[in-house]
């Protein structure tokens, strides 16, 4: 099976695949960062600066559509079915964003990896 490039650096920026996740609210734009079986790891976008009660999300330095408005991740990643993805589309985002991209990311593979062992 073919791996491909998710994620492509540029200079301080670095594009990614963008998708949007199926949700109870419809559905919320999410960064692919990697594929686990037929599953995708993401990170949660959005426009507002906090969750809910007191759950803040991470500001990012570059919107990831190019507009001048501010954008926000999510801090607690995803792990789903590829299934429950739709609407490809490339973003840009700052290569620090990135990287705490990969930290939130990380943090869900590794919850579900571990998902069922005991320790």
């Amino acid at each position: 099976m073919k791996k491909r490039k998710i994620i492509k650096e540029e200079n301080e920026n670095v594009k990614v695949l963008i998708k949007d996740h199926r949700d109870r609210k419809g559905g919320h734009p999410h960064i692919i960062l990697e594929d686990i079986e037929d599953k995708h790891v993401s990170v949660g976008l959005s426009k507002s600066d906090s969750k809910g009660k007191g759950s803040t999300n991470y500001k990012m330095k570059r919107n990831y559509t190019g507009k001048e408005e501010d954008s926000y991740m999510r801090r607690q990643g995803t792990v789903d079915y590829k299934k429950n993805y739709y609407g490809p589309r490339k973003g840009v985002i700052h290569k620090d964003d990135l990287e705490r991209a990969k930290i939130y990311g990380g943090r869900a593979k590794e919850k579900y990896l571990n998902k069922g062992k005991k320790k």
